[in-house]
């Protein structure tokens, strides 16, 4: 069971944080009787004169010994931080297979206006983005919905797509640990979106320099403030004069270096961006990748090292440190701080900041592959689809619907297919589950089939057709724009796949049947493939149309449906009865 995987993982990772805890409070309870002992003997040093400098010896050994313990927590803290976000992932990945989303990330803001987005679910709440989507920056996002846009384009890597999402779900743990790192990503960003992200990344192509007589100055007024301390402690100048003379370097290096305080806006901006990115920059660039995929992206990553992290988090704090009116007396009245400042991060910008939108965009698409190896994760029945020329699949099941509730069906392609059935008895939720599986086999992900074999084909559908008041667009109105860009798309003789979902029912039963006659013989084409729903039988007598129906029966007077699709043309019907069941009809007529 899949499920056991991540349940034992989390049980690990329990473990792990309940030892973390015990030995982060050892060493807070040390760290507590170090600083008890160094306050008796700091007072002992202060009021003992016979053992004073043993009392100052010990009370520097306690301190160092305390500050050692500071930073051995920290390190523990950090640990602990990341095992809890770990559990937050598994916790996320389990409500998975009891279909519990709690995401609030539903891809919307990436739509493409694509009428199968609605349709099939693919992006909003209760999505097929909701469902598999561990992507939490802005990029990996974006880079998820863009896999889930059936654009022909993903055709291109596809096979490696598949191999890097087999990957990550075969080397689950750390899968998990890069996801984590997401998720603190999104808690330090919680409102980040990708023209957020973009406008932080211009940031650093804002060009920064320092003159050579802005240099020479910054010596020289450095050289003169030593200078007036040596006289100062010398007595030949009052002290009062340092004083003085920080004032003016106050106002000095505005007026010198102007450019400071549009590099303090500029870094305060990107400093959480680049923080919230440092742990994903550090995990992704220590993986052994081993698809061609995975390694390129990793390749810009790596640029960005640890060093290159430390640095711009020192340069930025100081940047950032300049709102503050006694940070900017202290340090730019003492040594100019804001030349080093721009001097340093011209250095850094120069070696680094070139390699930041391509690590950035690197680390959201590894996001969105570890996103489409969510089915293979977290469905007990999945497979990776194969491309060909047959169109079949066995044991097809929808993704958004449990795994234990969903009635498996398979399906050998005709070119064109009339579905007919009962209400209720499964028609539109095969059709979606051919179309979700359809747009994750693009995607490069595993689909809920135990095999699948399809060509690439271009998706069309119309099946969730609603009126739009506010452009004055009825029901039937809005199933021909649908249809309307079907028929275009086939005067290109390009290959597509067409889904529809009882065609024309906005309008009455005459036009409807020479409509659809009409429709249906344009898909009479080799490079198509189509099926579509109806309750109409005239519509199953067209030519060379593959008939296939679902069905219901009845006991102890309740209508129940096996949900399997069957050959030939339905022979039930059972809106009557579902009339009368709601009281709407007499049961008498």
């Amino acid at each position: 069971m899949k499920k056991d995987r991540f349940t034992e993982i989390s049980n690990e990772t329990n473990e792990l944080i309940a030892k973390n805890k015990k030995v982060l409070d050892l060493y807070t309870n040390i760290r507590f009787i170090m600083i008890l002992a160094l306050v008796v003997f700091v007072i002992l040093a202060i009021q003992k004169e016979k053992i004073r400098l043993v009392s100052i010896i010990v009370s520097i050994v306690l301190f160092i010994v305390a500050f050692t313990l500071s930073i051995i927590m920290n390190k523990y803290k950090k640990i602990d931080n990341d095992l809890n976000y770990k559990k937050s992932v598994i916790r996320d990945y389990l409500s998975r297979f009891t279909n519990d989303v709690k995401s609030k990330d539903t891809g919307l803001e990436f739509a493409k206006n694509e009428y199968f987005e609605t349709d099939l679910d693919i992006l909003g709440n209760k999505s097929v983005f909701n469902y598999i989507n561990f992507s939490k920056t802005p990029f990996g996002k974006k880079e998820t919905a863009y896999l889930l846009s059936g654009s022909l384009e993903l055709k291109d890597k596809l096979k490696e797509r598949q191999e890097a999402s087999q990957e990550l779900a075969n080397n689950l743990s750390q899968t998990l640990d890069t996801v984590s790192y997401s998720y603190q990503y999104q808690n330090l960003n919680p409102n980040n979106k990708v023209s957020d992200l973009e406008n932080s990344l211009k940031s650093f192509d804002n060009k920064y320099s320092v003159s050579i007589i802005q240099i020479l100055f910054g010596v020289l007024y450095l050289a003169f403030f030593i200078t007036l301390i040596v006289l100062s402690v010398l007595k030949i100048v009052p002290p009062y004069s340092i004083f003085i003379l920080m004032g003016a370097g106050f106002f000095l290096s505005n007026m010198i270096y102007p450019s400071s305080r549009v590099l303090a806006n500029d870094l305060a901006n990107a400093r959480n961006i680049v923080k919230g990115y440092s742990d994903l920059i550090l995990d992704i660039s220590k993986k052994n990748y081993e698809s061609d995929i995975l390694k390129d992206l990793q390749k810009p990553i790596k640029l960005i090292n640890n060093k290159a992290l430390k640095s711009f988090n020192i340069i930025s704090g100081f940047a950032e440190s300049r709102n503050n009116i006694l940070y900017q007396v202290l340090f730019d009245g003492s040594i100019m701080v804001d030349l080093y400042v721009l001097l340093f991060y011209s250095r850094w910008q120069k070696k680094y900041a070139n390699y930041l939108r391509e690590a950035f965009l690197s680390i959201g698409k590894i996001e969105s592959l570890i996103s489409i190896s969510t089915i293979s994760l977290v469905k007990e029945e999945s497979c990776l689809p194969v491309v060909s020329n047959k169109f079949e699949f066995k044991n097809i099941r929808h993704p958004l619907i449990c795994e234990s509730k969903c009635i498996p069906n398979s399906f050998e392609f005709s070119k064109r297919n009339i579905i007919t059935g009962s209400n209720m008895s499964g028609k539109t939720t095969f059709m979606r589950s051919i179309g979700t599986n359809y747009i994750l086999f693009l995607s490069g992900s595993n689909v809920c089939a135990n095999s699948f074999e399809a060509p690439i084909l271009k998706l069309f559908t119309s099946m969730k057709v609603v009126d739009d008041v506010n452009n004055n667009i009825s029901t039937f109105y809005g199933e021909i724009l649908r249809v309307k860009n079907i028929v275009e798309y086939i005067k290109d003789n390009k290959p597509m796949l067409v889904l529809v979902d009882e065609i024309f029912k906005g309008t009455n039963t005459h036009d409807r049947i020479i409509g659809a006659k009409s429709f249906i013989e344009k898909l009479n084409r080799d490079n198509i493939y189509s099926i579509i729903t109806t309750h109409d039988p005239e519509l199953c007598k067209v030519e060379d149309v593959k008939n296939y129906h679902f069905e219901e029966h009845y006991e102890d007077d309740k209508i129940l449906f096996d949900y399997l699709i069957h050959d030939g043309i339905a022979n039930t019907r059972n809106a009557i009865y579902l009339l009368k069941l709601a009281g709407i009809v007499d049961k008498e007529k």
